[in-house]
């Protein structure tokens, strides 16, 4: 149960860009180069929403996450701004702040779990919301070349599937360009223990630095 997260909203939202969402390359992509530049993107900024949705129970709200080579801080706020869920990950610890409460564990994925009930796996999560699969990953590619589903079977991962959509060319700070999902979902299907569990972020801005 995504305890502190529904307590925020109750009703699942479905989300919408209120931009006009990337289409994506004119032609098809040499994967190698742009797998290498992804790989490369370390420091980087993401701002738009996200929705959850476990079993019955779903809630949705604005993004903001800012991540520097693994050291990250993830915020979500509700449609005035007011700061629901405030994540900030070190090497060493890991911070919790939600409804009006601290929390603190030398992991974030332990941390995650017993404050949302919910299963991340985020250090592969770090490099899934860039269209980068990890090492062991199985994926398929759009017809332009670029990654369109991945799925992991990592101990930690659960069988988490990811899906990706709108890519869109975001400028390095190299001043070279690279293609960047503005749509993913992850999905873990329902098991023993757990309800079907979904995931969808929408960005409409990357930075990265």
């Amino acid at each position: 149960m995504i305890r502190i997260l529904f307590l925020c909203i109750s009703t699942f939202i479905m989300l919408s860009a209120c931009t006009t969402a990337p289409k994506g390359p004119q032609h098809t992509v040499n994967l190698t180069a742009q797998l290498q530049k992804v790989a490369e993107v370390n420091k980087w900024q993401v701002r738009g929403k996200i929705a959850f949705r476990q079993g019955k129970e779903a809630a949705s709200l604005n993004l903001v996450w800012k991540n520097d080579s693994g050291n990250f801080e993830f915020r979500l706020a509700n449609f005035l701004g007011v700061t629901m869920v405030d994540l900030n990950v070190t090497d060493n610890k890991s911070v919790l702040e939600a409804d009006g409460e601290t929390y603190i564990d030398a992991q974030p994925e332990p941390l995650i779990y017993n404050i949302t009930g919910m299963i991340i796996p985020v250090e592969s999560l770090l490099s899934w919301v860039k269209g980068l699969p990890l090492e062991n990953d199985s994926y398929t590619l759009t017809e332009k070349g670029l990654v369109n589903t991945l799925e992991s079977t990592c101990t930690l991962c659960r069988n988490w599937k990811v899906s990706y959509g709108n890519y869109g060319s975001v400028e390095t700070a190299a001043s070279d360009n690279v293609w960047l999902p503005h749509s993913i979902t992850l999905t873990q299907e329902q098991t023993e223990n757990t309800p079907k569990t979904q995931l969808k972020i929408k960005i409409y801005e990357w930075t990265l630095n």
